[in-house]
C-alpha cells in the first residue's frame, strides 16, 4: 500500500501543471494574458498599458520604457531600476514556459512609474489609468549659490520647455495647483492648463538647469546665468561622460589640516575636467555645479536617466595613517576587496540610509558593466599613478552606495588623502587640480576609444520578446 502510494505521488510531481490565464480589464476592453498560480506575464501587462518592453542582451536585463519614464529589471532578481533610483520589488520576477512572470503587486510597481494601476483578483484584474490629479505646489528658493523653483507634491519628471521669459514643464499624468502661485521676484506667477505648467520669469532671469530630487519627492528649476560648465551639458552628439563632484553644501566631506574640504576639491576638479573633456568633444554633465547637498542615489539616477556613457564620482581620501598619499580608483561590488576598501565604502557612504545601503546587494545582473567598469578604473588609476609618480594603489571593489544601481560603466576615484598635510596642501592648488583633471579627462577619454569586449550573450532560457 505504502509503495502504491509513493508512485501515484510521483505521478502527480511529473505532471506539468495546465496553462492558465487571467483576464485582465483595460480601456480598450478585456484580455487574456497567461498565468500560473498566483504570477502572471509582467511582460504582457506592461505591453497592454502601452509600455515598449525590449530585452538588452548585453546587460540580461529587460528595459520597459514609455515617455521619459524607465524601468530596467532582470529576471530571477527582486530589484529594478525606476527612472534611474534602484528600487525593491515586492516579490521576483521569474522565468516561466517563456515567460517573464511575476505576483499582481510587483507588476503594479512596474506600471506605476507610467501612471498606470493594477488591482482586482487573481483571476481577474483590472488596469487602468490614474487620472487623479497630483496636487503640486512651487515654491521660491534662494541660496548664495543661486535662486531655484522648487515644484513638490509630484513624483513625475516633466519635460521641461524653455524659451525667453518662461519656462513650461510638460507632465505625463494631469496635476492640480494646491494655491495659487505667488509673484516673487524671479517669479512673476504660473499657468496651469491640463498637464503643462507654464511659469513666467521676470525680465533677465533664465533656466540654468533641471533636475529631480527625492526624500521628498520634488523637481528643481534652477534660475540664473548659466555658468560655463553647465555650457558642458549640450545636446547630445556621443557619448555623455556623467562627472559626480563628491559630497556638498551640508556634507563637506573628508577635511584636512589646513582646513581644505573634500565638497570644494572635489568640484574644482569635477569642474576642471568636464572643461578638458568637452574640449576633447566629450558631452559632460555635473551631477552639482555649485555648493549643493545631493544625496547619493540621486547622483546616480540622474547618470541613469540621462543614459550616461560612462559615470565617474570624485573624491578625496582619508586615512588614520597620516603617511598615507596617492590616488585609489574603486569600482562597484557587493563586497569589499579588502579592508581598506571596505572603510573607504563606509566613509563614503556615510550620508546613505540603513536601507539604502541593503539595497547594494542587488543582482549585479549587469555583468558587461561590471567587466568595463574594472576597464574604467584601470584606466583612471594608471594616468593618476602617471601623473603623482606612485606605486600602483590597484583598483579596488567596494560596496559604494554612489555607484548602486548604476547601468553603465561606473567608478569611484579618490584623487588624494586629505588626512596627509602635505597631499592635502598640494589638491588645494589649482594647478595641481589642472593636473589631476587632465590626467581623469585622459583617462576616460581613452576608455571611450577602447575597443568594447564581445558583449555576453542572453542567459539560457531568457525568452527573446
Amino acid at each position: 500500500m505504502r509503495k502504491t502510494i509513493a508512485i501515484v505521488v510521483a505521478v502527480l510531481v511529473l505532471l506539468p501543471m495546465a496553462a492558465a490565464a487571467v483576464t485582465v480589464t483595460t480601456p480598450q476592453g478585456a484580455q487574456e494574458v497567461f498565468a500560473r498560480g498566483d504570477l502572471l506575464d509582467a511582460l504582457a501587462v506592461l505591453r497592454l498599458a502601452g509600455v515598449d518592453v525590449q530585452f538588452a542582451a548585453a546587460a540580461g536585463s529587460y528595459n520597459a520604457s514609455a515617455g521619459d519614464h524607465q524601468v530596467q529589471f532582470t529576471p530571477g532578481g527582486s530589484l529594478a531600476v525606476v527612472d534611474g533610483r534602484l528600487t525593491r520589488l515586492p516579490g521576483p520576477l521569474r522565468q516561466l514556459e517563456g515567460h517573464v512572470v511575476c505576483a499582481p503587486a510587483t507588476a503594479a510597481v512596474l506600471l506605476a512609474p507610467f501612471g498606470w494601476t493594477l488591482s482586482g483578483s487573481d483571476a481577474s484584474l483590472e488596469l487602468a489609468h490614474a487620472s487623479a490629479g497630483e496636487q503640486i505646489e512651487v515654491s521660491v528658493v534662494r541660496a548664495p549659490t543661486g535662486t531655484t523653483l522648487v515644484v513638490r507634491g509630484t513624483k513625475q519628471r516633466p519635460q521641461v520647455a524653455a524659451t525667453r521669459g518662461a519656462v513650461a514643464l510638460l507632465f505625463a499624468t494631469p496635476v492640480t495647483l494646491a494655491k495659487p502661485i505667488a509673484p516673487e521676484a524671479e517669479l512673476l506667477g504660473g499657468d496651469l492648463r491640463g498637464t503643462t505648467l507654464t511659469l513666467r520669469l521676470a525680465p533677465g532671469a533664465e533656466v540654468a538647469n533641471t533636475y529631480p530630487l527625492d526624500d521628498p519627492p520634488r523637481f528643481v528649476v534652477r534660475l540664473g546665468t548659466a555658468a560655463p560648465v553647465a555650457a558642458v551639458a549640450a545636446p547630445r552628439a556621443g557619448p555623455l561622460v556623467v562627472l559626480d563632484p563628491g559630497h556638498g553644501g551640508g556634507d563637506q566631506g573628508a577635511k584636512g589640516p589646513g582646513s581644505e574640504l573634500e565638497k570644494d576639491i572635489t568640484l574644482a576638479v569635477a569642474r576642471a575636467t568636464a572643461a578638458q573633456l568637452q574640449a576633447a568633444g566629450v558631452n559632460t554633465r555635473l551631477t552639482r555645479d555649485g555648493d549643493d547637498t545631493v544625496s547619493l542615489t540621486d547622483r546616480t539616477a540622474l547618470a541613469n536617466r540621462l543614459q550616461a556613457t560612462v559615470f565617474v564620482s570624485i573624491h578625496a581620501n582619508a586615512s588614520l595613517a597620516r603617511g598615507a598619499h596617492g590616488a585609489e580608483t574603486y569600482y562597484m561590488s557587493a563586497d569589499a576587496s579588502d579592508a581598506q576598501a571596505a572603510q573607504s565604502a563606509a566613509r563614503e557612504n556615510a550620508s546613505a540610509s540603513p536601507d539604502t545601503v541593503q539595497l547594494i546587494l542587488w543582482d549585479l545582473a549587469h555583468v558587461a558593466n561590471l567587466n568595463n567598469s574594472a576597464r574604467l578604473a584601470r584606466s583612471i588609476q594608471e594616468r593618476l599613478n602617471e601623473l603623482q609618480g606612485i606605486k600602483d594603489r590597484g583598483i579596488r571593489q567596494a560596496p559604494f552606495v554612489v555607484l548602486t544601481g548604476a547601468t553603465m560603466p561606473a567608478a569611484l576615484v579618490e584623487v588624494g588623502f586629505l588626512s596627509n598635510p602635505d597631499e592635502a596642501a598640494r589638491l588645494a592648488l589649482p594647478d595641481t587640480q589642472q593636473q589631476i583633471a587632465a590626467a581623469l579627462a585622459a583617462a576616460i577619454v581613452a576608455y571611450l576609444h577602447e575597443p568594447t569586449p564581445t558583449p555576453a550573450t542572453s542567459p539560457a532560457g531568457t525568452p527573446t520578446p
